[in-house]
């Protein structure tokens, strides 16, 4: 599993990240992630269930 997909895992799973899980992402990884957030906000209504549905592997 990539690095991308754990960190929105366990995002989902937890609620949150930690700084140890965004420091492994590289550039690209960190720019998906934070895309997913924002969809994720503005279409998921925060519903950690919602999250990674449209995520695209980098």
């Amino acid at each position: 599993m990539s690095v991308l997909k754990e960190a929105i895992e366990k995002l989902r799973e937890t609620g949150s990240i930690g700084l140890e899980d965004l420091k492994a992402l590289k550039l690209k990884e960190l720019e998906a992630l934070s895309e997913e957030i924002q969809y994720w906000c503005l279409y998921g209504n925060g519903k950690p269930e919602k999250l990674g549905k449209k995520h695209k592997e980098h």
